[in-house]
């Protein structure tokens, strides 16, 4: 495969105001890799990076990288900050196939080689991007400065009908307000959804423009098919900040806070969110993030 990038006009500025933050300029490339084109959201024109720590963010299934601009907002005067949408997501082409954790770290380092990026980065994603961290980390260590795994479901797929049907509907009913409305009520918690604040509208429009087939592919990939990872945090040398959501039904706190534990260089943050804390408590993720990356 060609590797290239190319580079588009600056993107993303109405995005950022419509969740009450300060414009977010942000330029967009269009960076091809393992996973077929990825579109990454960068903070910076493409040049050298200097001495500025570089942070990479990688979403949820079934969301965008607009989940991180309140934070990219702020992070943006001290970091370059780069978010990638995975395949069938936002912005991104079609994964060519069904595709494994490994080969989304394979990715992201793909995205950095073609940005020039070839100092250590910090490694932050919730749920998907969290698995994405977490392989990227073990894969390639010494490009790894940091990690922070936010929500992250370490465990083996369940494969269970319930996941099934996330994929099944991700196919053919991810533009119903049925669906996008089953799939909030296990990411958000309740006063989430009820503020009907502009992120549910962005988050509802992501799901209803995406095409079916790369959605599902990519969900299938995340959700039914995913390899276990929490044998192997223990073989995580980086600094990692493990945050979990005290009402995540999906993924039970205890059985996180246990896995966490097995992290050599590890921090656990219990906060009172559901499934995406970064979405659910938008203050509290960023300063516990905060607090981790001052005392690195």
């Amino acid at each position: 495969m060609e590797l290239g990038l190319h580079r588009l006009s600056a993107a993303a500025p109405q995005a950022a105001q419509t969740f009450g933050t300060d414009a977010v300029p942000l330029v967009e490339h269009r960076a091809h890799t393992v996973l077929g084109e990825l579109s990454v959201h960068d903070s910076q024109t493409p040049g050298p990076t200097g001495a500025a720590q570089v942070l990479v963010l990688w979403p949820s299934i079934l969301a965008d990288h607009r989940i991180y601009l309140p934070q990219v907002a702020r992070w943006r005067q001290r970091y370059r900050v780069l978010l990638i949408d995975g395949p069938g997501h936002g912005r991104s082409g079609p994964a060519p196939g069904p595709f494994s954790m490994a080969q989304c770290a394979q990715a992201q380092a793909q995205v950095l080689d073609q940005l020039g990026v070839r100092q250590p980065v910090v490694s932050i994603g919730t749920s998907w991007g969290g698995l994405v961290g977490g392989e990227f980390a073990l894969m390639y260590p010494a490009r790894t400065r940091a990690l922070v795994m936010l929500n992250t479901p370490v465990f083996p797929s369940r494969g269970g009908l319930g996941d099934r049907f996330v994929t099944w509907g991700a196919r053919w009913m991810h533009g119903l307000r049925m669906y996008t409305d089953g799939v909030a009520r296990a990411f958000f918690l309740p006063s989430t959804r009820a503020q009907q604040n502009p992120f549910m509208a962005v988050f509802r429009e992501h799901l209803a423009k995406a095409d079916g087939h790369a959605l599902a592919r990519s969900v299938q990939s995340v959700l039914v098919e995913r390899a276990d990872l929490s044998s192997r945090l223990g073989q995580i040398a980086a600094p990692t900040l493990f945050v979990a959501g005290e009402n995540d039904d999906m993924y039970p706190l205890e059985d996180l806070r246990r896995a966490a534990a097995t992290l050599p260089r590890g921090r656990f943050v219990a906060l009172p969110t559901a499934h995406i804390s970064v979405v659910d408590a938008p203050e509290q993720t960023m300063k516990a993030i905060d607090d981790f990356l001052v005392g690195l």
